[in-house]
This record gives structure tokens, sequence and C-alpha cells, in this order.
């Protein structure tokens, strides 16, 4: 088992301009990991990641940003990684994300269920971390995002959402 912490960047969840850009974005968020890894024959390893990151969102409208509230991104991923090169590997996950929120805002009538998810990551380990699993991490997904509160003021079409991670990791059990 591996332990990731970090930070995360997300772009906008919602993006408007009627007569001003309005624009709902998480903030700099923490990124917490949780994973688990078995080998597999060859240069291979198959993983399962637990992801958490919870976050502020902040409006922006017309050069204004205003507190609007907080949600927490839950992720869980099924991935393949493959050794590069000394140290360096490479990952594709799919999965699935929700948000855990106050029901407030957009998410005033619910959270807009499980959204599919596509994640590919980066890590390198240096040599002096080998004793505990020492890895740097740089990760990348993209869900759509829509609410029901959204589709109710006529936002027909989920947003593409991108977050990029950049995480220290260790083992935690196991070798």
């Amino acid at each position: 088992m591996r332990v990731s912490l970090g930070a995360r960047f997300s772009t906008a969840l919602v993006k408007d301009s009627i007569v001003v850009p309005v624009d709902l974005k998480p903030a700099l968020a923490p990124a917490l990991q949780l994973s688990v890894r078995d080998s597999l024959r060859g240069p291979w390893t198959a993983d399962l990641t637990l992801d958490l990151a919870p976050t502020p969102l902040k409006r922006e409208e017309g050069g204004t940003t205003s507190d609007a509230g907080s949600v927490s991104a839950v992720a869980v991923t099924v991935g393949l990684r493959r050794q590069m090169h000394a140290g360096v590997a490479a990952r594709l996950a799919l999965g699935g994300l929700f948000y855990l929120t106050d029901e407030t805002g957009v998410f005033r009538q619910g959270n807009g269920g499980l959204f599919p998810l596509i994640a590919l990551g980066a890590s390198y380990a240096p040599s002096f971390g080998a004793r505990h699993g020492l890895e740097v991490g740089l990760s990348y997904d993209v869900h759509r995002f829509i609410t029901p509160a959204l589709q109710s003021v006529g936002f027909n079409a989920p947003r593409p959402v991108h977050r990029l991670a950049l995480t220290v990791s260790g083992r935690l059990l196991g070798r």
C-alpha cells in the first residue's frame, strides 16, 4: 500500500458569459491518494487508487472573487503502470469521480452522480529513496461535469474538467 500527498490544480467546473464572464473554480487543493499495486509479468504493474481532493470553490465574476462553498472530489481508478527507464514509470487509468458537497449552489439538486474519468501519470523514483519506495509523481485526469441544477437553468452539455496533481509518495506496507 502506498500513500501520496501533494497539490491539485483544476480547471473551472462552470464557465459562462452573459453580460460578464462567470467562472466557478476549485481552488488549489491538497491531494491525498491511497493505492495498492500488484506486479504483473514483465515491466507492468496493476494498481487501484483512491484519490481525495477537498477544496473551497471560488466564483469569479467581473473581476471579483467570492467564496462559493466547498467540495471534495473523490476518484477511484484502476490502472496499469509500466517501467520506462531506471526509476521512471508511466501510468494509464480509468475510473470514476464524484463530488461530496454541501448541496448548495450548483450542487443544490445533487452532485451529478458518478463521472467517468481517464487518467495519465508519470513518476520518478530516485535511487536515494528506494528503501521507502519514495516517488515524485505528476498526474493528469479529465472528466465531464454537469449537475441537475445546471441543467435546470439551461446548461445542456457537460463541461470537461482537467485536473493536474504533483505528489510525493511512499510505501506504507509491502515491498
